[in-house]
């Protein structure tokens, strides 16, 4: 899928304990990162809270993938629900297809140009339909609920950005988010933007993100949210095959890496997202790679978004085949639902 997580623009013109847990015949490797210091007894506690927050009920606010939409996620709020009775509700962020469209007034401006683009401006769209699906929250559930924000692709480090202030919010909703939110929960999503990488396909928004310190798992962690980030090892890119799937991650890997050169030798990732880009320094690390029910790799996505399809802008995307599997497919879940 060739629509990239990390760019914003290519369709319109992303000291520490480990331990490795079983689920079924194949392993996820859960490794929680604590040399940040400031956020250890947070991401520690990830798994205990106290009990009056643990007791609470929690909504899911899903942050979508470019071009992707509301029914899009249907089915993975279906089983969030059913693995945890904890959870009060489920919905996706209100994006048509057609909102990405307004990305476009941004390019032909000097700091397009220049790479310093403002999260503010540029995302203002994305910030609303987060505050709006917020503000369903609050006013069906009242003040005793907790939120999680779980950001898919793109959508993580926007759902990041948001809470980290970029948005430069002011609202009575982003206030109470900051009281309410518990985790943010990132699939398959780019955190850097490293300055060797070949291009900068965000052109500031992402760097802008990973240099404010409201926007890192310590400045989070100080507003008493923890962070997750999922990330997949499934797919190699190689410089030299014949199997298109490789191919395919080679394409998307290579623009965004730290080091391209190691790409000669191999880079692992869920498809588009190298491992590299996907886990924020001090976060909970949850690495996937195969299904447990079906033994399938785990990629970027379960569906190809139609960004063409603006006369019918919130028709669901195109479905992959049932046994391609992603970070929300049966047999994928267990790795990460107790994060939320």
């Amino acid at each position: 899928m060739k629509t990239l997580a990390l760019s914003l623009f290519s369709v319109v013109a992303a000291g520490s304990i480990s331990q490795t847990v079983a689920f079924g015949p194949q392993h996820f490797h859960i490794h929680i990162d604590t040399t940040t210091k400031p956020s250890k007894t947070k991401l520690l506690s990830s798994t205990s809270t106290s009990s009056s927050s643990k007791d609470k009920p929690t909504a899911i606010l899903i942050c979508p993938a470019q071009f992707c939409v509301p029914a899009d996620y249907e089915k993975l709020i279906s089983l969030l629900r059913s693995k945890s009775p904890n959870i009060s509700s489920g919905r996706v962020a209100n994006l048509p297809r057609t909102e990405w469209i307004k990305v476009a007034k941004q390019l032909p401006t000097p700091a397009f140009f220049s790479g310093n683009l403002n999260n503010a401006k540029t995302l203002d769209w994305y910030f609303d339909a987060i505050e709006n699906g917020l503000a369903e929250i609050y006013a069906e559930e009242g003040n005793d609920v907790n939120v999680c924000l779980i950001g898919h692709s793109i959508g993580g480090w926007v759902a990041r950005s948001y809470l980290g202030g970029l948005s430069q919010s002011s609202t009575s909703v982003y206030r109470e988010t900051m009281e309410r939110c518990s985790s943010l929960i990132t699939l398959g999503t780019p955190h850097r933007a490293p300055e060797s990488a070949l291009v900068d396909q965000t052109r500031g928004l992402l760097r802008a993100v990973e240099q404010r310190t409201e926007c890192s798992v310590e400045g989070l962690g100080e507003k008493g949210i923890s962070v997750t980030c999922v990330g997949s090892i499934a797919v190699q890119g190689r410089i030299i095959t014949s199997d298109l799937e490789e191919i395919v991650a080679t394409t998307s890997y290579l623009p965004l890496v730290e080091d391209w050169t190691k790409i000669t030798s191999g880079i692992k990732g869920d498809g588009i997202i190298p491992e590299d880009l996907a886990f924020m320094e001090g976060s909970n690390r949850v690495i996937v790679e195969k299904c447990t029910i079906t033994g399938n790799n785990v990629r970027h996505a379960h569906v190809l978004p139609t960004p063409y399809n603006l006369w019918d802008p919130y028709a669901p995307s195109i479905s992959l085949p049932e046994d391609f599997c992603w970070y929300g497919s049966e047999g994928v879940i267990d790795s990460w639902v107790e994060f939320i």
